[in-house]
């Protein structure tokens, strides 16, 4: 007879075993093939992301698209208003405010009817497509203007959702957004309203950080008015700040990870696909016949800043998925649509949008884990980078405007900083370290304009932007310029912090899902950082919304991984 203490996996049949050894063996068996039934690790993170796969909501989001478009044109060529003339825009009567009566009840359906859930993709999706009032009208009122502009037909869309109160329906000193109070009210909902059974509650220390970010705006603004500040000035300088934690905080409350995550990219990656195609639409339909160009032919650009972060974040939800599933159907419709929204990207013709779409997936390069892909990974950037170098080099100095060598042009143009708008915002750079150096600890606060040392005055700005002095172009030196050491760590502070949490979350996940969308969210932040340094992000409905998803997304994958 053998021997009872033989391990088992050899010879020895079960029924000869000891208790222990029979343990041993369930352990094992366990840990390949999963307990009673269930799939091990791998397998069951599979079945996981095929089921939230499964969910990407492209119909919905399709329909949610579509139905703004139709009634946006409806309005626009019903009721098409005089912008030229003085007053007309906020007292005359107009067909898109009496609206209301036909898209409030649907936007109470939509957001405060249906689970929270769906209402708060619903909001995810007409807040990416919808453009930001703001934005279009500093290009319809801005005097001397680039060459890529057009009078936009979404402007009844626009208006209403993120247009200010008083700019839809004329009602005098109602100065926040639809959007404002609809964020409120989901909120609400994400806070009060009954939770799931699976629910968990956000972590605490993303919403403590939140918390902290909104506390030091209002801190800054009562400092600003003890110090003389304008309240008007100080309101301007924080709508868009304080709506960022607000927005940050639906998110973590009310986005479900893992379930969220197809959907979240689906929205995406499909208002990103629509724009490029409203891009080529106004490059060749609206500006070229018309003779809006920079260039015979050639318009400067087409859309507002706003489509460059939705491009480039796109772009990078479509790279981390493949990357990450490496199926060849998912590789080729990445690269397929991929392709698509670079060239609305290059059409669009914004310096910032490059500049992102390099920093990005580098950002995302350096954090991926060492592996095989990653060797390979590089292997291609070897290759890959020189011939870059050399479209950059050579396409820079061919005399030629058509529209393939514009990012060669581009590149070099960030690298120069000889045109007159760089050397202004140098200049307006410049005074923001000035104002800083005036009051490094205990600033002013909000409500005042950057100083100007007298030997470097600004460029006078006032014709194309009246508060130019107010709000300046380079958002991380305008904040610190105003808040001071103190009051900018208290503020900035979460921007390291979402993508310290989505390096955590890429590092712990055991999904191909969660794994790209932790690298998401890594260079999303990298994008919405470019963004504020580059060109008043802090100003952009865009770059707030896209950073409040990435923050959610990564707080709830590294909790989710611990």
């Amino acid at each position: 007879m053998m021997p009872h203490n033989k391990p088992p996996g050899g010879s020895m049949p079960p029924h000869l075993a000891t208790p222990s050894q029979l343990q041993v063996l369930q352990e094992r068996v366990n840990a390949k093939y999963g307990a009673f039934g269930q799939l091990r690790g791998d397998e069951e993170a599979a079945v996981d992301d095929r089921r939230v796969l499964a969910d990407s909501w492209l119909k919905p989001t399709l329909k949610i698209i579509g139905g703004i478009s139709l009634a946006t044109l409806f309005l626009y060529f019903a009721s098409h208003p005089d912008f030229d003339a003085p007053g007309s825009w906020a007292n005359r009567f107009r067909l898109d405010t009496v609206f209301i009566a036909v898209w409030g009840p649907l936007l109470y359906m939509a957001l405060w009817r249906q689970k929270l859930w769906k209402s708060v993709r619903v909001y995810l999706v007409i807040s990416l497509f919808t453009e930001s009032f703001s934005e279009t009208m500093f290009q319809r009122y801005g005097g001397q203007l680039e060459g890529g502009y057009w009078d936009t037909v979404m402007w009844p869309a626009n208006v209403a959702w993120f247009g200010t109160i008083k700019e839809f329906a004329g009602v005098p000193g109602a100065s926040l957004p639809l959007f404002f109070f609809a964020t409120i009210a989901l909120l609400y909902r994400a806070m009060k309203g009954p939770k799931a059974i699976d629910w968990t509650p956000p972590p605490r220390f993303a919403k403590n950080a939140l918390y902290v970010f909104l506390g030091a705006i209002l801190v800054l603004c009562v400092l600003g008015a003890v110090r003389g500040g304008s309240i008007e000035g100080s309101f301007r300088q924080t709508v868009h700040l304080l709506q960022l934690p607000i927005v940050a905080l639906l998110f973590l409350y009310a986005l479900r990870i893992p379930d969220d995550l197809a959907a979240i990219g689906t929205a995406f990656v499909a208002t990103a696909v629509i724009r490029s195609f409203l891009v080529m639409w106004v490059y060749f339909g609206v500006c070229m016949p018309a003779g809006i160009t920079d260039h015979p032919g050639k318009p400067e650009w087409c859309t507002t800043h706003s489509d460059s972060v939705l491009f480039v974040v796109s772009i990078i939800i479509l790279l981390t998925h493949a990357l990450e599933q490496r199926r060849r159907k998912t590789t080729l419709r990445a690269l397929g649509l991929g392709a698509l929204i670079l060239f609305g990207m290059v059409l669009n013709n914004r310096r910032l949008a490059f500049v992102s779409l390099a920093a990005a997936p580098m950002v995302i390069y350096l954090a991926l884990k060492p592996s095989k892909r990653k060797r390979r990974v590089t292997l291609a950037m070897a290759i890959t980078v020189p011939l870059l170098m050399g479209y950059v080099l050579v396409g820079s100095e061919i005399n030629s405007n058509s529209p393939l060598l514009k990012p060669a042009k581009l590149v070099t143009s960030v690298l120069d900083q000889k045109d007159t708008s760089s050397i202004s915002r140098d200049i307006e750079n410049e005074n923001l370290i000035y104002t800083l150096r005036l009051d490094p600890v205990v600033t002013k606060g909000f409500g005042h304009d950057y100083e100007f040392s007298p030997n470097n005055p600004p460029v006078d700005l006032s014709d194309v932007f009246k508060n130019y002095r107010l709000i300046a172009h380079n958002g991380v030196l305008w904040l610190w310029s105003i808040a001071g050491v103190f009051g900018f760590a208290a503020i900035w502070m979460v921007y390291p912090l979402a993508s310290t949490l989505a390096m955590r979350g890429y590092r712990a996940a055991d999904s191909p899902l969660e794994r790209s969308a932790a690298l998401t969210a890594l260079g999303t932040v990298a994008v919405c950082v470019i963004q504020i340094w580059g060109d008043q992000g802090f100003s952009s409905y865009m770059t707030l919304i896209t950073f409040g998803v990435a923050y959610a997304v990564a707080a709830r994958l590294a909790v989710r991984a611990a």
